[in-house]
């Protein structure tokens, strides 16, 4: 690749199919039939279900699996790079503020095909053709060639990127289109930055439009937290006023230099939502931002604008404050954590993974109201070659704070194992089945994936096997009418973790051919609940009581439970000794386990086995669930 300097910056470049910088996700840690599922991994895929793309420029980026979030980490001497972030319809594109935005990467033969055309003004097929010229004015007030412009259509699947001069012209198809101009010195990261929105272009025949820096302002941010600093800056547009939803913000490590203003239409834009995020946290003794005790996270929005300027201070009482405890699995690991924000009219932002030691704690100080956060939490570990890498990965679903409101949340608190997140487990549609449970997830109802030494799951029908993945999930062909289906999912890391070791779950269910719909299976999971500590050990002193839950698959026709068993182990499996079992009411259970003379062992393994009065049931076990000590 060139190297930026010595690259010309007179360009244009059209975008329609995806191209460029492009990154999309590839697994998940939620699993649902009609979704890309993976709930762990072998040992060379990431753990975490997040798509990581290193770009020629040695930027990372990682983006979620849902594809709404975004997180960039700059390469090495690239820190306080801007980036542009640009979600149109399924295309994501990172564009680094430093390289012209028509980078030579690979691209669709379709994308190739268009760049070439790009040049000439085509790509307006039988449809009539209008120029739109745009002027770019500097921060003087006169005509500059420091200035990108991109064009993103409203009606059609149109984005054309042009810079490098004051006068830049694009040829489209009649419609409605935004238009976004930056005007900066790129090659410069400490260079003032304006960022000029024009929301709503309506194309019906030859148009010119200026965008002048000179009507931008300073955009900041006061959090209302001492001592914090920036992690992370994000002024973003997002247009739902076409076909396709349009979403492009701009990404820095800090508000110094940042300027908006918007351009055109001064009456409110339907489908527009504009927002300032940022987040907070502290700097440890060596200047990094690692373990802070207190982090801050802003989402602010503006309906039917860009704003021109932005100038806000957090007053006490305008937040939510969520104090955290971090538990660990395995001694040596660390932990990363992001939390992802969505408001109305915004799908989904950008963010930041902060590291953490393990255990820790800290208090993470949340926009408010109708704003949704969810959460990311790694545990990881330094490999032989000196890489960091996930071992488990935990996710949150969104959820909402009150301003002012406190609340408590801890995350990698054992026992690890299965959990239903939704009815979307194990789904037949007609004579069709797709199974994908998350074997990893927390005490605390966080969906979890591991990077794994094996993985299997295995489907039989009336003792034939019919279908086996080594994947998190399975789709399979069943033969029709009613039979006997037994799924078995079994997992195992030993190499990678303390704790949860090896997981196994058999499940054997009766099922018929699907009429019409769907129907999800009937199947259980046990699930645990003991005191731990912050290091996942339970205090073992003759007598361990056990609080347990029974749980079916939701939206499942089930019976009820009819018989349930459990065992324990302190020799990883090798003996087995009977637990008994109390009803605490409703689906919760008391497992009584006697230790006389304190633990034969480190770990305490569990087995469980569940029938229904349907004749559905489930074996499951989970080797060194938890800790002992004396």
């Amino acid at each position: 690749m060139t190297h930026p300097s010595l690259a010309p910056r007179l360009w244009t470049h059209r975008i329609i199919g995806t191209t460029g910088l492009a990154v999309t996700t590839a697994l998940t840690l939620s699993t649902a039939p009609h979704a890309s599922a993976h709930t762990e991994s072998t040992p060379l895929e990431p753990a975490d279900g997040f798509q990581e793309t290193v770009l020629d420029t040695g930027d990372t980026v990682t983006v979620s699996p849902d594809g709404d979030h975004v997180a960039i980490t700059p390469g090495e001497g690239r820190e306080g790079t801007r980036f542009t972030s640009v979600h149109a319809g399924e295309r994501r594109l990172v564009l680094p503020a430093d390289l012209p935005r028509a980078p030579e990467t690979p691209a669709p033969a379709a994308a190739t095909a268009a760049r070439t055309l790009s040049a000439a003004g085509a790509g307006c097929g039988q449809e009539e053709c209008h120029d739109l010229t745009v002027r770019h004015l500097g921060p003087d007030g006169a005509p500059t060639d420091d200035a990108e412009s991109m064009v993103f259509g409203l009606d059609g699947d149109v984005l054309e990127f042009a810079g490098g001069s004051a006068t830049a012209t694009f040829t489209l198809p009649e419609g409605r289109y935004m238009l976004i101009t930056d005007v900066s010195d790129f090659t410069d990261p400490d260079a003032d930055w304006h960022r000029l929105v024009h929301p709503l272009i309506v194309l019906d025949g030859d148009d010119e439009v200026v965008m002048d820096a000179t009507t931008t302002r300073p955009v900041t941010t006061d959090p209302g937290a001492d001592g914090t600093d920036t992690a992370l800056v994000e002024i973003g547009v997002e247009n739902r006023a076409g076909t396709e939803n349009v979403r492009v913000s701009l990404q820095a490590d800090d508000f110094s230099g940042l300027y908006t203003a918007q351009v055109g239409p001064s009456a409110p834009v339907d489908g527009l939502t504009s927002f300032v995020a940022s987040t907070w946290a502290h700097r440890d003794e060596t200047g990094e931002l690692r373990g802070s005790p207190e982090t801050v996270h802003l989402l602010d929005t503006v309906e039917g604008a860009f704003p021109t300027g932005y100038d806000r201070t957090v007053e006490p009482g305008d937040l939510a404050a969520v104090t955290v405890e971090h538990f660990a699995q395995t001694p040596g690991s660390a932990a990363t954590k992001a939390l992802f924000g969505s408001a109305p009219g915004v799908s989904g932002t950008a963010t930041v993974f902060l590291p953490y030691a393990l255990p820790s704690s800290t208090v993470h100080r949340l926009e408010a109201g109708a704003t949704m956060w969810s959460s990311a939490f790694g545990e990881n570990r330094v490999t032989d070659d000196g890489t960091v890498r996930d071992v488990t990965a935990l996710g949150s679903v969104p959820r909402s704070y009150e301003a002012g409101g406190s609340y408590t949340e801890r995350w990698n608190a054992a026992v690890i194992g299965p959990m239903f997140l939704w009815g979307e487990h194990a789904v037949r549609t007609g004579d069709d089945l797709w199974f994908g449970m998350p074997m990893y997830s927390d005490q605390d109802r966080h969906q979890g994936g591991s990077r794994t030494d094996e993985a299997s799951i295995r489907l039989f029908q009336d003792g034939d096997l019919v279908a086996e993945s080594g994947t998190g999930h399975l789709r399979a062909t069943l033969e029709p009418g009613e039979s006997e289906l037994r799924l078995e999912s079994r997992t195992s890391r030993a190499s990678v973790a303390d704790l949860s070791t090896r997981i196994e779950a058999e499940w054997t269910v009766s099922s018929d051919t699907v009429a019409s719909g769907r129907e999800r299976l009937p199947l259980w999971v046990v699930r645990y609940q003991p005191e731990v500590d912050a290091w996942n050990t339970v205090r073992a002193r003759g007598l361990i009581r056990l609080p347990l839950t029974v749980e079916a698959h939701p939206d499942s026709v089930h019976g009820d439970v009819e018989e349930l068993t459990v065992e324990t182990s302190t020799d990883d499996g090798e003996t087995w000794e009977a637990a008994r079992v109390v009803r605490r009411g409703g689906d919760r259970r008391m497992a009584l386990i006697r230790t006389p003379g304190g633990p034969a062992g480190e770990y305490l393994s569990l087995r469980a086995h569940l029938t229904d009065s349907d004749g559905n049931s489930v074996e499951q076990t989970i080797i060194r669930a938890v800790r002992l000590s004396d």
